[in-house]
Protein backbone atom coordinates (compact mmCIF):
# COMPACT_ATOMS: atom_id res chain seq x y z
CA UNK A 1 0.00 0.00 0.00
CA UNK A 2 1.50 3.42 -0.63
CA UNK A 3 1.61 5.50 2.04
CA UNK A 4 1.17 9.06 -0.09
CA UNK A 5 -1.66 8.04 -1.37
CA UNK A 6 -2.87 7.43 2.37
CA UNK A 7 -1.26 10.49 4.14
CA UNK A 8 -1.44 13.20 1.08
CA UNK A 9 -5.28 13.01 0.45
CA UNK A 10 -7.04 15.73 2.71
CA UNK A 11 -3.94 16.47 4.34
CA UNK A 12 -4.94 19.57 5.84
CA UNK A 13 -8.16 18.31 7.65
CA UNK A 14 -5.55 15.49 8.95
CA UNK A 15 -2.69 17.75 10.33
CA UNK A 16 -5.88 19.81 11.41
CA UNK A 17 -7.17 16.99 13.45
CA UNK A 18 -3.96 16.06 14.73
CA UNK A 19 -3.57 19.21 16.24
CA UNK A 20 -7.08 19.51 17.37
CA UNK A 21 -6.24 16.17 19.47
CA UNK A 22 -2.87 17.40 20.56
CA UNK A 23 -4.45 20.50 22.12
CA UNK A 24 -7.10 18.40 23.78
CA UNK A 25 -4.42 16.09 24.95
CA UNK A 26 -2.93 18.85 26.92
CA UNK A 27 -5.58 20.47 28.49
CA UNK A 28 -7.04 17.43 29.60
CA UNK A 29 -3.31 16.46 31.63
CA UNK A 30 -3.57 20.34 32.56
CA UNK A 31 -6.91 19.94 34.23
CA UNK A 32 -6.20 16.74 36.17
CA UNK A 33 -2.80 16.59 36.66
CA UNK A 34 -2.69 19.68 39.20
CA UNK A 35 -0.48 18.42 42.18
CA UNK A 36 -0.14 19.57 46.08
CA UNK A 37 1.87 18.76 48.68
CA UNK A 38 0.76 18.23 52.11
CA UNK A 39 3.07 18.41 55.17
CA UNK A 40 2.85 17.32 58.96
CA UNK A 41 0.37 13.98 57.90
CA UNK A 42 -0.09 12.02 61.44
CA UNK A 43 1.83 8.54 60.87
CA UNK A 44 0.31 5.81 62.96
CA UNK A 45 2.02 2.09 63.71
CA UNK A 46 0.02 -0.30 64.79
CA UNK A 47 1.67 -3.03 66.55
CA UNK A 48 0.39 -7.00 67.01
CA UNK A 49 -1.98 -7.81 70.19
CA UNK A 50 0.26 -7.81 72.83
CA UNK A 51 2.83 -5.37 71.51
CA UNK A 52 3.45 -1.17 71.39
CA UNK A 53 5.47 1.09 69.74
CA UNK A 54 8.26 1.99 71.84
CA UNK A 55 9.70 4.69 69.43
CA UNK A 56 9.47 5.27 65.60
CA UNK A 57 11.41 7.53 63.79
CA UNK A 58 9.03 10.00 62.27
CA UNK A 59 5.60 10.96 63.64
CA UNK A 60 4.36 12.57 60.55
CA UNK A 61 4.82 12.45 56.75
CA UNK A 62 4.80 14.36 53.50
CA UNK A 63 2.97 13.34 50.81
CA UNK A 64 2.07 14.92 47.11
CA UNK A 65 -1.20 14.29 45.56
CA UNK A 66 -2.07 14.04 42.01
CA UNK A 67 -5.75 14.55 41.15
CA UNK A 68 -8.10 17.80 38.88
CA UNK A 69 -7.83 21.25 40.28
CA UNK A 70 -11.21 21.23 41.77
CA UNK A 71 -10.87 17.73 43.64
CA UNK A 72 -7.51 19.33 44.80
CA UNK A 73 -9.20 22.58 46.24
CA UNK A 74 -12.15 20.14 47.73
CA UNK A 75 -9.49 17.83 49.68
CA UNK A 76 -10.06 17.94 53.41
CA UNK A 77 -6.24 17.82 54.70
CA UNK A 78 -7.48 17.07 58.22
CA UNK A 79 -8.78 13.69 57.19
CA UNK A 80 -5.10 12.83 55.93
CA UNK A 81 -3.75 9.62 57.72
CA UNK A 82 -0.39 7.30 57.42
CA UNK A 83 -1.09 4.45 59.04
CA UNK A 84 0.45 0.79 58.52
CA UNK A 85 0.59 -2.05 60.88
CA UNK A 86 3.64 -4.21 61.87
CA UNK A 87 4.04 -7.71 62.92
CA UNK A 88 5.94 -7.77 66.20
CA UNK A 89 9.12 -10.78 66.42
CA UNK A 90 10.99 -10.45 69.65
CA UNK A 91 10.41 -8.26 72.75
CA UNK A 92 11.96 -4.58 71.95
CA UNK A 93 12.96 -5.35 68.17
CA UNK A 94 13.80 -2.65 65.89
CA UNK A 95 12.85 -3.10 62.58
CA UNK A 96 12.85 -0.36 59.39
CA UNK A 97 9.29 -0.08 57.46
CA UNK A 98 8.67 0.91 54.19
CA UNK A 99 5.92 3.67 53.55
CA UNK A 100 4.32 3.42 50.17
CA UNK A 101 1.15 5.98 48.79
CA UNK A 102 -1.40 2.59 49.52
CA UNK A 103 -0.61 3.87 53.34
CA UNK A 104 -2.30 7.36 53.00
CA UNK A 105 -5.96 7.06 53.56
CA UNK A 106 -8.33 10.29 54.01
CA UNK A 107 -8.40 11.33 50.08
CA UNK A 108 -11.37 11.48 47.49
CA UNK A 109 -11.06 11.95 43.87
CA UNK A 110 -7.16 12.36 44.19
CA UNK A 111 -4.22 9.98 44.42
CA UNK A 112 -1.17 10.09 46.24
CA UNK A 113 2.22 9.72 44.05
CA UNK A 114 5.11 10.22 46.29
CA UNK A 115 5.92 9.81 50.01
CA UNK A 116 8.64 11.01 52.40
CA UNK A 117 10.23 9.41 53.83
CA UNK A 118 10.16 6.42 52.26
CA UNK A 119 11.02 4.56 55.28
CA UNK A 120 10.79 4.66 59.24
CA UNK A 121 12.32 2.91 62.23
CA UNK A 122 10.47 1.40 64.26
CA UNK A 123 11.51 0.05 68.12
CA UNK A 124 8.72 -2.44 69.72
CA UNK A 125 7.98 -3.45 73.40
CA UNK A 126 5.86 -5.28 75.32
CA UNK A 127 2.59 -3.41 76.05
CA UNK A 128 2.16 -3.70 79.79
CA UNK A 129 -1.04 -1.28 81.31
CA UNK A 130 -1.04 1.03 84.57
CA UNK A 131 -2.89 3.11 86.54
CA UNK A 132 -2.09 6.19 87.03
CA UNK A 133 -3.21 10.01 88.47
CA UNK A 134 -4.18 12.89 86.48
CA UNK A 135 -3.90 16.27 87.09
CA UNK A 136 -5.53 19.69 85.82
CA UNK A 137 -3.76 22.90 85.13
CA UNK A 138 -5.11 26.24 84.40
CA UNK A 139 -3.84 29.23 82.10
CA UNK A 140 -4.98 32.70 82.66
CA UNK A 141 -6.21 34.60 86.06
CA UNK A 142 -9.46 35.00 87.53
CA UNK A 143 -11.00 38.19 87.49
CA UNK A 144 -11.34 38.44 91.09
CA UNK A 145 -10.42 35.61 93.79
CA UNK A 146 -7.67 32.91 93.35
CA UNK A 147 -7.73 29.09 93.05
CA UNK A 148 -8.11 27.05 95.63
CA UNK A 149 -8.21 23.62 94.08
CA UNK A 150 -8.38 21.72 91.05
CA UNK A 151 -10.22 18.10 91.47
CA UNK A 152 -10.33 15.67 88.51
CA UNK A 153 -12.89 12.91 88.40
CA UNK A 154 -12.09 10.23 88.09
CA UNK A 155 -8.73 11.15 89.25
CA UNK A 156 -7.37 8.03 88.27
CA UNK A 157 -6.77 6.95 84.63
CA UNK A 158 -5.01 3.46 82.76
CA UNK A 159 -2.44 3.87 80.44
CA UNK A 160 -1.35 1.54 78.03
CA UNK A 161 1.80 1.19 76.08
CA UNK A 162 5.48 0.31 75.96
CA UNK A 163 6.30 -1.35 79.37
CA UNK A 164 9.24 0.53 79.63
CA UNK A 165 7.81 4.05 79.44
CA UNK A 166 5.01 3.00 81.81
CA UNK A 167 7.45 2.67 84.41
CA UNK A 168 8.16 5.29 84.26
CA UNK A 169 5.40 7.21 84.21
CA UNK A 170 3.75 8.60 87.76
CA UNK A 171 1.28 11.02 86.38
CA UNK A 172 -0.47 12.53 83.44
CA UNK A 173 -2.01 16.09 83.23
CA UNK A 174 -4.83 16.94 81.69
CA UNK A 175 -4.83 20.14 78.92
CA UNK A 176 -4.85 22.78 80.62
CA UNK A 177 -7.78 24.78 82.06
CA UNK A 178 -8.86 28.55 80.84
CA UNK A 179 -9.74 30.80 83.96
CA UNK A 180 -8.97 34.21 82.49
CA UNK A 181 -11.91 36.17 83.77
CA UNK A 182 -13.94 33.91 85.64
CA UNK A 183 -15.12 35.04 88.89
CA UNK A 184 -16.90 31.88 90.56
CA UNK A 185 -15.72 28.00 90.33
CA UNK A 186 -16.95 25.82 87.95
CA UNK A 187 -16.36 22.70 85.54
CA UNK A 188 -15.05 21.86 82.73
CA UNK A 189 -14.45 18.43 80.41
CA UNK A 190 -10.83 18.31 79.50
CA UNK A 191 -8.66 15.83 77.57
CA UNK A 192 -5.98 13.83 79.04
CA UNK A 193 -2.27 14.37 77.74
CA UNK A 194 0.17 12.35 76.76
CA UNK A 195 2.89 11.63 79.39
CA UNK A 196 5.56 12.89 76.80
CA UNK A 197 5.61 13.67 72.75
CA UNK A 198 7.48 10.84 72.08
CA UNK A 199 5.22 8.11 72.38
CA UNK A 200 1.14 7.76 72.73
CA UNK A 201 -0.26 5.49 75.53
CA UNK A 202 -4.32 4.67 74.68
CA UNK A 203 -5.79 6.39 77.72
CA UNK A 204 -9.09 5.23 79.38
CA UNK A 205 -11.28 7.49 80.06
CA UNK A 206 -9.51 9.71 77.46
CA UNK A 207 -11.37 12.43 78.91
CA UNK A 208 -12.17 13.72 82.89
CA UNK A 209 -14.15 16.19 84.66
CA UNK A 210 -12.11 19.20 86.15
CA UNK A 211 -13.66 21.33 88.33
CA UNK A 212 -12.28 24.37 89.35
CA UNK A 213 -12.93 26.07 93.14
CA UNK A 214 -11.96 29.65 93.45
CA UNK A 215 -12.40 31.60 96.35
CA UNK A 216 -13.00 35.28 96.63
CA UNK A 217 -9.75 36.95 97.71
CA UNK A 218 -10.70 38.95 101.48
CA UNK A 219 -9.00 41.72 102.84
CA UNK A 220 -10.12 43.71 106.31
CA UNK A 221 -9.46 47.24 107.63
CA UNK A 222 -10.05 47.72 111.39
CA UNK A 223 -10.39 50.83 113.46
CA UNK A 224 -10.23 51.51 116.85
CA UNK A 225 -11.99 53.55 119.42
CA UNK A 226 -14.74 55.24 117.27
CA UNK A 227 -16.98 57.29 118.69
CA UNK A 228 -20.53 56.24 118.93
CA UNK A 229 -22.91 58.96 118.28
CA UNK A 230 -26.50 58.61 118.97
CA UNK A 231 -29.35 58.99 115.90
CA UNK A 232 -32.07 61.70 117.16
CA UNK A 233 -35.46 62.89 115.98
CA UNK A 234 -35.50 66.36 115.35
CA UNK A 235 -35.84 69.26 118.18
CA UNK A 236 -35.23 65.84 120.88
CA UNK A 237 -33.79 67.62 124.07
CA UNK A 238 -32.96 64.14 126.21
CA UNK A 239 -29.50 63.50 126.94
CA UNK A 240 -28.39 60.25 125.43
CA UNK A 241 -25.44 57.78 127.69
CA UNK A 242 -24.41 55.64 125.82
CA UNK A 243 -21.95 52.42 126.64
CA UNK A 244 -19.83 51.82 125.35
CA UNK A 245 -18.89 55.13 124.16
CA UNK A 246 -16.39 53.95 122.18
CA UNK A 247 -15.88 50.55 119.97
CA UNK A 248 -13.77 48.44 117.00
CA UNK A 249 -15.14 48.84 113.85
CA UNK A 250 -13.96 45.88 111.37
CA UNK A 251 -14.65 46.14 107.56
CA UNK A 252 -13.96 43.24 105.10
CA UNK A 253 -14.07 43.04 101.73
CA UNK A 254 -12.41 42.63 98.35
CA UNK A 255 -8.71 44.49 98.53
CA UNK A 256 -9.53 46.69 96.39
CA UNK A 257 -12.37 47.62 98.10
CA UNK A 258 -10.84 47.95 101.37
CA UNK A 259 -7.96 49.84 100.44
CA UNK A 260 -10.13 52.94 98.99
CA UNK A 261 -11.74 53.00 102.82
CA UNK A 262 -7.92 52.96 104.38
CA UNK A 263 -8.40 56.97 104.49
CA UNK A 264 -11.77 57.35 105.79
CA UNK A 265 -13.59 56.92 109.50
CA UNK A 266 -16.25 54.99 109.16
CA UNK A 267 -19.45 56.61 111.44
CA UNK A 268 -20.97 54.08 114.17
CA UNK A 269 -24.44 54.88 115.37
CA UNK A 270 -27.32 53.97 117.59
CA UNK A 271 -31.05 54.76 116.52
CA UNK A 272 -32.70 56.21 119.15
CA UNK A 273 -35.68 58.07 117.60
CA UNK A 274 -39.21 56.86 118.81
CA UNK A 275 -38.07 55.44 121.75
CA UNK A 276 -39.48 56.00 125.50
CA UNK A 277 -37.24 57.87 127.36
CA UNK A 278 -38.33 56.56 130.88
CA UNK A 279 -36.63 53.20 129.42
CA UNK A 280 -32.88 51.97 129.23
CA UNK A 281 -32.12 49.61 125.66
CA UNK A 282 -29.97 47.90 124.35
CA UNK A 283 -29.30 48.61 120.63
CA UNK A 284 -27.74 47.32 118.10
CA UNK A 285 -24.47 49.69 116.99
CA UNK A 286 -24.60 50.57 112.60
CA UNK A 287 -21.99 51.62 110.47
CA UNK A 288 -22.46 54.07 108.00
CA UNK A 289 -19.33 53.51 105.80
CA UNK A 290 -17.97 56.24 103.02
CA UNK A 291 -18.77 56.30 99.52
CA UNK A 292 -17.15 54.05 97.14
CA UNK A 293 -17.57 50.99 100.02
CA UNK A 294 -19.50 48.47 97.58
CA UNK A 295 -18.79 44.89 98.25
CA UNK A 296 -17.64 45.75 102.00
CA UNK A 297 -19.32 44.82 104.93
CA UNK A 298 -18.34 45.93 108.71
CA UNK A 299 -19.27 45.15 112.59
CA UNK A 300 -18.76 46.68 115.25
CA UNK A 301 -17.26 45.01 118.59
CA UNK A 302 -19.42 44.87 120.72
CA UNK A 303 -22.01 45.01 118.50
CA UNK A 304 -24.71 46.18 121.21
CA UNK A 305 -24.97 49.89 122.90
CA UNK A 306 -26.49 50.43 126.46
CA UNK A 307 -28.85 53.13 125.97
CA UNK A 308 -30.00 55.39 128.98
CA UNK A 309 -31.97 58.62 128.38
CA UNK A 310 -31.03 61.87 130.62
CA UNK A 311 -33.08 64.84 131.34
CA UNK A 312 -31.43 67.71 129.84
CA UNK A 313 -30.94 71.18 131.73
CA UNK A 314 -33.22 74.15 130.97
CA UNK A 315 -32.06 75.84 128.51
CA UNK A 316 -29.52 73.89 127.57
CA UNK A 317 -29.26 72.02 124.01
CA UNK A 318 -29.16 68.67 123.90
CA UNK A 319 -25.86 66.79 123.74
CA UNK A 320 -25.71 64.58 120.75
CA UNK A 321 -28.02 66.17 118.46
CA UNK A 322 -28.86 65.38 114.60
CA UNK A 323 -29.28 66.87 111.38
CA UNK A 324 -32.41 65.90 109.43
CA UNK A 325 -33.02 62.45 111.37
CA UNK A 326 -29.29 60.97 110.06
CA UNK A 327 -26.21 60.52 112.16
CA UNK A 328 -24.03 62.90 112.04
Amino acid sequence: MNLKKIILPNLRLKLLALALALVSWYAIRETINFEITVSDIPLEIQADEGWSVLRQSADSVTATFRGSQEDIRLMDQKQLRAALKINAGAARREEEITLGTDHISGTRGVRAVRVYPERVSVSLDRESERKVPVKARTVGRPFAGEIETLICEPAIVSLRGPAIHLEQTEWVFTEPVDVDGRTSSFRKRCRVLPPSNLWTPRIDPPEVQVSVMIVQQTASQTWNDVEVAALVAPGQVDRISIAPAKVQVIASGTPESVAALRQALPRVFVDCRDLDASLTYDLPVSIHLPAGAGGVTAAADPPVAHIVFERALPGHAPGLPAENGMPP
